[in-house]
């Protein structure tokens, strides 16, 4: 790479001192620093470039950064006392005050700002091509529609900021208007290359950097969502959505795309695929070249997930009602740990069994697990009857998929079926993903198929949401469609709340003993459902220093058109 500039190196400065700062939208004559007037040489694009990409980063590698997932009905969190925070979201009681709240929303206002830096400025960078300046521009165009598709659906209407000076004075956009938005930066998007050949662009055979197949595959999501809840624009938008994703699996099959489907499931999140991963249509990627710990380039570990973190690091468990639902087969298997190591006596137990502290007693998901012991060629997976602390030290260079061509299957079945319409090559792709789940690999066969070729327009939505679920369980780092967001779009949340509030007694065979296991989750929700808990409060400081944001529920919901 080029060597950044004065001015690049001024700009990195402006960055550290915004990532440091909690006052995100305030304005501060440091950040004056931040206009077009930077770019003035070459490098200064490529720098700006690589600062986005460093927040995109940071505002993904951990769980609190997509804390809302919680609120599906595959997550919950741990019992221990020092997870209030984190229960509060599991139990849809979320504080202003709640840190994570904070984090979840000024860590992408850093990205939308490290975006519009580049879109308000590269134009002007002088000595480059015009294809330099529009990868540049799609690189930003792309990310900040991300950043803006996960804060608005987890928080609903927002401060609208496209520019490098802020008006407060403009008030709350509309969740409606938002949408807007990103649409329109996604289809800029589109405009970016299928794939690349270059390093650090193209590595290993794969995209490092957003391309035009990822800016269609999240536009897919995102007109899906929009046809759900809250905009409820419907079979229109159903149909865009499979229109746009048909796009992502032709380019898929004709060549323009690399991408396709692993032949058995556990490569996924497997560190021999980690680096080379192309099923993946879009990735953040991590490196520990430069250390580890939380100002590093290295990702959060299994640190966040695995039950025999007695430090009271683990964070999330698995939800035991889906963990009974889920079909049976390799793809639960590489889900879901098959024991559960205790620390305390160096065994593996199964889950269930009273030999693991009580706090440890639940499943819990293993796509997080990934070693750190000088295993970089990926030559042997986590071991789960082993300890973490052999294995791991809470950072690593794990990427974080955004989304993956299964879905992209999934999403066109789905948007296909919700439009009132049914067609072979949706069943076909729905298929795939199911025998591959079932240990067949990625193959429509009418001898092994689960979904027959006469499946209804309502059957065929219903089985392809039902297999996004499960394909991704427990997936959140980054991810445009975890469990939660299926949920909210479906307006499905207030079911999960109630049945979480009931209490259900659930059943299952141990395979090791045939005896009945009867077990409860070990907290839910109390209180009435309301619909304003499908939204995230605004955090409390934000909302000190912007009086825009002290708004009642009411009026958050009456600003969704």
């Amino acid at each position: 790479m080029k060597t950044l500039g004065k001015k690049t190196i001024m700009l990195v400065a402006c960055m550290v001192w915004l990532a440091s700062c909690n006052d995100f939208l305030a304005e501060d004559p440091k950040g004056k620093l931040m206009t077009s007037d930077a770019f003035t040489q070459a490098s200064d694009l490529e720098g700006a470039v690589n600062i986005l990409y460093r927040r995109v980063g940071r505002s993904s590698f951990g769980i609190t950064q997509f804390i809302n997932s919680q609120m599906g009905d595959d997550l919950s969190t741990h019992p221990a006392s020092n997870k209030a925070a984190i229960r509060e979201w599991d139990n849809y009681t979320i504080s202003t005050n709640n840190d994570r709240l904070l984090w979840c929303w000024e860590d992408k206002y850093q990205v939308i700002k490290a975006a519009n830096y580049i879109i308000n400025g590269a134009e002007s960078t002088p000595d480059v091509t015009q294809e330099e300046i529009d990868y540049a521009l799609g690189q930003a165009y792309f990310w900040r529609g991300w950043a803006y598709f996960y804060l608005v659906r987890a928080f609903g209407p927002l401060p609208k900021i496209v520019s490098l000076e802020i008006d407060f004075s403009a008030g709350l956009s509309s969740v409606s208007e938002i949408y807007e938005l990103i649409v329109s930066d996604l289809k800029m998007a589109e405009k970016l290359p299928a794939s690349y050949n270059t390093v650090p662009k193209s590595m290993n055979g794969v995209n490092v950097v957003a391309s035009k197949g990822a800016a269609q595959a999240v536009l897919s999501y995102v007109y899906l969502t929009m046809a759900g809840w809250p905009l409820n624009r419907g079979a229109e938008y159903y149909q865009l959505a499979a229109a746009k994703a048909l796009e992502v699996i032709d380019g898929s099959e004709n060549g323009t795309y690399y991408y396709q489907l692993y032949d058995e499931y556990w490569k996924i999140h497997s560190k021999q695929e980690n680096k080379q991963n192309k099923e993946a249509i879009a990735a953040i990627y991590y490196s520990k070249a430069f250390g580890n710990g939380d100002s590093s380039e290295a990702a959060r570990g299994a640190i966040n997930d695995l039950q025999d973190c007695s430090q009271g690091w683990t964070d999330t468990r698995a939800e035991i009602g889906f963990w009974v639902n889920f079909p049976d087969g390799p793809r639960k298997t590489a889900t879901y740990p098959e024991v559960t190591y205790n620390s305390g006596n160096g065994n593996s137990y199964r889950w269930w069994s009273t030999d693991l502290p009580e706090p440890n007693r639940s499943p819990y998901f293993g796509k997080s697990a990934f070693t750190n012991d000088n295993n970089s060629a990926g030559s042997y997976e986590y071991d789960f009857t082993k300890g973490y602390e052999s294995q791991g030290d809470g950072w690593s260079e794990q990427i974080h998929q955004l989304v993956r061509l299964a879905e992209v299957y999934l999403f066109y079945a789905e948007a296909v079926g919700r439009s009132g319409q049914t067609n072979a090559r949706a069943i076909s792709l729905l298929n795939k993903v199911r025998n591959r789940a079932d240990g067949h690999g990625p193959v429509d066969d009418a001898s092994i198929n689960l979904y027959s070729a006469g499946l209804s327009a309502t059957d065929l939505a219903e089985a392809a949401y039902n297999e996004h679920g499960w394909e991704i369980a427990g997936w959140y780092w980054g991810a445009i469609a975890p469990r939660y967001n299926d949920m909210q779009r479906m307006d499905r949340v207030k079911d999960h709340f109630n049945k979480r509030k009931a209490n259900p007694e659930y059943v299952f065979k141990d395979p090791d003993t045939g005896q009945d296991v009867r077990v409860h989750e070990p907290f839910g929700p109390t209180g009435e459902w309301s619909q304003g808990k499908m939204f995230a409060p605004y955090p409390s400081e934000e909302i000190e220093r912007n009086p825009v944001l002290n708004i009642s529920i009411e009026d958050k919901l009456n600003l969704i058109n």
